[in-house]
Order: C-alpha cells, then structure tokens, then sequence
C-alpha cells in the first residue's frame, strides 16, 4: 500500500482536531448508555441514512438484484437494504461502546456455543496459526473484541486514514480487548510472523482485490467478482487453521456468536491455483452465510466493483471492466 506523503495544510490540522475531540466525545456520550439502547439508537441512525444516502442505497438495491433476482419482491428488497443499512451503522456505534466490555462483563452480552470455542482453543495448543476469517456482516466488531476475551486475541489490518490521530483512537477501541490492530503497509509480513507464532489473525474477505496489487476471481452469487486472496495466502503458507465466524445481533442488544467447521485445503505444490481454490471456498462461505439472512450485510458495498469483461451483462452500474491480467495472489 502506498503511503499518503502530502503535507497536511492548516486547514485540515484544524479539521483532524475536530474529529478527534468529536470521537472521543462520542465515546463518553455512547457509554453511557446500554448497549440495547446504543442497537436501537444505531438502527435509527440507519434508518434515517436509508431514507437520504441515495447512492448507496441505489448500489445496495442494484446489489440484491444480482444476488436474488426475481426470487424477491422489490419491496422485499427494500426491506432488506433498510435493514442493512440499520444493522451496518449500530455496528458501527457500538464500537464506540466497546470501553464498556471487559473480561468480567462480556458473556452478558455474547452468546455462543462453548464447544466451538472449546474447539479454537484445542487447535491453539497445538501450536496452529488460526486465521478467522468473517465479513462485513452482523456485529462484525463485537466479534473481533470477544475473541480475545475468550482466549484467542486476534492481530488484523487497521483501516487507511491520514488522519493519524483519529486512527489512534479507532484502533484503541479495537485493541480494547486486547488485540493488535497493524497498518496495511506492513500487514502481510505482521501477519504471516503471528500466524507462524501459532497466533490468531483475524481477515474480512469480502473485500475486492486491489488490481495493481493482484487478486483472483471467485464466484459470487454466480458472478465473478475481483477477490482479495491475502487470507489464502497467509493460510497456505504458514499452514494456518481457516475458520469462519460471524456475530448475528440478538434484538435485547447481545450478539449470537457462530464459529463454522474449519475451512479445509491442500497444499499441492500450485500455488496460484491453491490459493485460486481456497479463495473460493471463503466466498462460498459468506454467500452461505448471506443467503441465510441477508439483512444484516452491508449491501452497499461495491461488491461487483469489477467485471472480467467489457460487456455489462448482469453487472450492475457501477462495475467496470477489469482488463484481463495474470491476477494471481497479492504479493
């Protein structure tokens, strides 16, 4: 990832300030109230987002044609792109809740099966890397903060701002429970060297691949889609335990915490196509996962940002031709 080396003018010293007063403020407004009551204020929040974000909301709508064609109404999928997008932004606040969670609380809020995390554990003492993989659905930040408390904090990728500062705060509130957030520039090597350690390391795959820094094309809700294939990667290489997990919010405020069967692959000596087939297989995980209740993605992300061809076809508006490359994995 390239680093953003403009200066930063007076103006926006002022502004970077102002977002870091106003987040931190924010922090001591949402904690004090419940977590129930951060959900419903969230999905209020996303609610009124829905009525006025209208370009997200047309990508969002585009997106679930694709996905479900004619098997759903149009008001069926509005219904669901509402929903999305309530779910997205009380995900979203409640992580500005997260000073709230500490060893001693945190089962008050999360439910989930003890032999799931009893089967996590069992492949951290024998010395395996884990590498969660998850998406941008449910509570996908309360997930990553109660890994740690049971045991298997997690080392992922912080988001890129120039605004250092803000980010400091963000990732505080990430790192809460214990796990290490990295920057992009130096994520691969940080966790390749935890995954080696027998660590956690916890990756969103539902993300498009960078095309100047390479990817592959998995299918999708039967399209091709540009994937990121770093997770893959880092698995086939350290020898890594893939497991998928996702964090379904409960309507009291707690989250249901569901830990899939571990992700198997081969090693055979291809790794382009190793990595091609098991970036497959975590696709193939998250449309299980979204064809189950797909209320709680975020439809509005540009899934299907690119195409293998010039044609449009199926694709919706947004996408564009990715001209055809030798797009194996990120290096």
């Amino acid at each position: 990832m390239k680093r953003d080396t403009r200066p930063v003018t007076g103006w926006k010293k002022i502004r970077y300030r102002f977002e870091v007063f106003a987040a931190k403020l924010l922090i001591k407004i949402i904690c004090c109230f419940s977590r129930r009551t951060v959900r419903r204020i969230g999905r209020f929040l996303g609610g009124i987002a829905y009525r006025f974000a209208g370009e997200a909301r047309r990508v969002a709508l585009e997106n679930l044609d694709i996905a479900f064609g004619n098997t759903k109404t149009r008001a069926e999928k509005e219904r669901i792109a509402r929903a999305s997008f309530e779910s997205g932004v009380a995900t979203l606040l409640g992580l500005f809740w997260m000073p709230r969670l500490n060893k001693d609380n945190f089962q008050q809020y999360i439910e989930v099966d003890p032999e799931t995390v009893k089967r996590v554990q069992e492949i951290r003492a024998r010395g395996l890397g884990v590498m969660f993989i998850t998406l941008h659905y449910g509570d996908w930040e309360l997930l990553g903060q109660a890994s740690a408390y049971y045991g298997v904090p997690v080392t992922t990728v912080t988001e890129q701002m120039r605004n250092l500062a803000l980010r400091e705060v963000v990732d505080g509130l990430r790192e809460h429970s214990g796990n290490t957030m990295v920057q992009q520039r130096f994520a691969t090597m940080r966790l390749f060297k935890a995954l080696k350690r027998g660590e956690g390391v916890a990756m969103l795959v539902d993300l498009n691949g960078i095309p100047r820094f390479g990817g592959a094309w998995s299918d999708f809700f039967g399209l091709p889609v540009f994937n990121n294939t770093t997770a893959a990667l880092l698995a086939l290489r350290t020898g890594a335990v893939v497991i998928g997990g996702v964090g379904y919010p409960l309507p009291d405020g707690r989250c249901r915490f569901a830990y899939g069967q571990e992700i198997t692959y081969t090693v055979t000596g291809d790794e382009e196509a190793d990595i091609k087939l098991l970036t497959q297989k975590c696709s193939d995980y998250c449309e299980t996962v979204v064809r189950e209740t797909p209320e709680f993605w975020l439809w509005s992300y540009k899934r299907w940002k690119f195409r293998p061809h010039a044609e449009q076809g199926r694709y919706p508006s947004y996408s564009r031709h990715l001209p055809n490359r030798k797009t194996g994995s990120e290096r």
